[in-house]
């Protein structure tokens, strides 16, 4: 009997036992930073897709910059999990063609 790639072993309790041959994955270079796409139909010319960390960064100039404010509702924030960015023009489901650019970007209440 031959185990699937993500099985545990019952006698073992492990992924990694009883001759099983494991088969590289393919990985994805993560984005850092900042990327640039090309976009001839956004006005700018392009748009800006942030990593989690840089959008962290991006959030705190913008609650510093809104004086701790919610920008649709205008009360101020109690928990910072409860901050979430909120893109003012959304472009497409789902993150397809969104526009990460700090002039697209708000702080509100989750």
């Amino acid at each position: 009997m031959r185990f699937r790639r993500n099985q545990f072993c019952p006698i073992h309790h492990s992924r990694f036992c009883c001759g099983r041959e494991m088969t590289p994955r393919e990985r994805r270079p993560r984005q850092m930073g900042v990327g640039r796409i090309e976009d001839p139909q956004h006005p700018r010319g392009y748009r800006e897709l942030r990593s989690n960390a840089e959008m962290r960064k991006l959030m705190n100039q913008k609650i510093a910059l809104q004086h701790g404010k919610c920008a649709l509702c205008g009360e101020k924030f109690k928990d910072y999990s409860d901050v979430v960015p909120d893109h003012i023009n959304p472009c497409g489901m789902d993150g397809a063609w969104r526009d990460d650019h700090p002039d697209n970007i708000q702080a509100v209440h989750w």
